[in-house]
């Protein structure tokens, strides 16, 4: 009898187990989702914006382009080199545009190299109210590569891929699907979708993240289906084409010994990857290294004036003090393109095209 009471009672205790567990995960999906969601709606730029506008390329022949994608209308532009020596297919990162790398960008035009920018579903200028997710990147570049190519556009030019932290991740796991690349440059990116949210996620949960993950992977799954689970590291290894991976050391947003690529190189055995590891004090985080010592000096002069306005005027800024702040501000001089990073980049491509 009383061992029969102990089972029922063992019974009971592993049902009310079983009970909180999937009220657990499912009260932790849809917290996941709700979060997700939040986080991949579209973000309007900053206001004043100090990074460039459409304006930084004035004087460039700058073709405007647009394709569908999703059902979705996706625009860019061509920027054209007067004799090019390749095309290339950038990726901008989440929550920008690929306005916001113009300095890079035209500093590539200057060295020959037709560059083809657009701006992703829920960014900038195309269409859509979400990103989606951290898997989308790799599917458009793929549908901006088919759209190139062709139209026309790239011709027979060598092609380079090249992105920034979700573009950065796009750019090597499209590696995977896109045909005939000849080189990639890949800055700042994760390895994988899961593995870069559940870094975010640790910085907000700490150790309690771990609990999150068969959540956060569900919720990609459902939404990318076979898509979700495509890595750089495969992008990389699978093409054997020439990457250059840059990475700053103190990323503070894909972290360098985190859910970076640079942090599988371990792993990679594609024997045509390069890396980058940038450790310039002052630039060696996810982005600050896009710019000269003296842009980011200016930029972060003029970022912390606009910073004391703002919180003397909390209700937001009068159009008079933006008026007075962005009269003087030189957005040339706030975004000049880091040579070094330039010639890297330059010297890389023109290598790996010649070879290929």
């Amino acid at each position: 009898m009383a061992e029969d009471k102990r089972g029922k009672a063992g019974k009971r205790v592993a049902i009310a187990a079983v009970v909180i567990i999937v009220a657990f995960f499912v009260a932790s999906f849809f917290f996941d989702k709700q979060a997700l969601d939040e986080s991949f709606a579209r973000v309007e730029p900053d206001y004043p914006r100090l990074l460039p506008t459409q304006d930084y390329a004035a004087g460039y022949d700058a073709e405007p382009v647009e394709f569908q994608f999703q059902g979705k209308t996706l625009r860019g532009h061509v920027y054209k080199a007067a004799a090019p020596k390749g095309f290339i297919v950038f990726r901008h990162g989440i929550t920008s545009e690929h306005a916001d790398y113009l300095a890079l960008i035209c500093a590539m035009v200057d060295r020959g190299w037709t560059v083809f920018a657009y701006d992703a579903i829920g960014c900038g200028t195309s269409d859509g109210d979400n990103v989606k997710g951290m898997a989308q990147s790799p599917l458009d570049v793929a549908a901006a590569v088919e759209y190139a190519r062709s139209n026309g556009l790239v011709g027979d030019l060598p092609l380079a891929l090249w992105g920034h932290s979700w573009g950065g991740y796009g750019v090597a796991a499209a590696l995977d699907i896109v045909p005939d690349v000849d080189a990639c440059v890949t800055m700042s990116g994760y390895n994988s979708p899961v593995d870069v949210l559940m870094e975010f996620t640790a910085r907000k949960l700490g150790p309690f993240a771990v609990t999150q993950y068969p959540t956060m992977w569900l919720n990609n799954k459902l939404a990318f289906g076979n898509d979700a689970d495509r890595t750089a590291l495969d992008g990389i290894n699978k093409s054997n084409v020439p990457v250059l991976v840059v990475h700053g050391v103190n990323d503070q947003v894909v972290e360098f010994a985190g859910s970076s690529i640079i942090a599988q190189r371990d792993r990679i055995t594609n024997n045509n990857v390069q890396y980058l590891a940038i450790d310039d004090k002052g630039r060696d985080g996810h982005n600050s290294y896009f710019y000269s010592v003296a842009a980011n000096d200016y930029l972060n002069k003029v970022g912390e004036e606009l910073k004391d306005l703002q919180e003397k005027h909390p209700e937001g800024l009068p159009e008079s003090v933006v008026s007075e702040l962005m009269r003087d501000y030189d957005a040339k001089r706030a975004n000049e393109a880091n040579p070094d990073l330039v010639n890297a980049i330059d010297t890389f491509l023109s290598e790996s095209c010649k070879a290929r």
